[in-house]
């Protein structure tokens, strides 16, 4: 089950996982930041990169109503 690349492509919510624990070291360990701007950059990351991954999940076409499934 190892690391890919292109599992980056195919998991965009581990992407977003990992860029918000990046950004919590990153202040954790020295970035002098108030806790609203703390909590503001994890808000934008957050809403931008669940866009990604809700584009990724989504079903790319839709049904017609009392269509069977294959």
């Amino acid at each position: 089950m190892g690391w890919r690349p292109e599992r980056w492509g195919r998991e965009p919510a581990m992407v977003l996982a990992l860029v918000q624990a990046v950004i919590a070291l990153v202040v954790a360990f020295g970035l002098n930041l108030a806790r609203d701007q703390i909590g503001a950059i994890l808000a934008v990351t957050a809403v931008i990169l669940g866009l990604i991954t809700r584009s990724r999940v989504s079903p790319a076409a839709t049904r017609a109503p009392g269509s069977e499934r294959p």
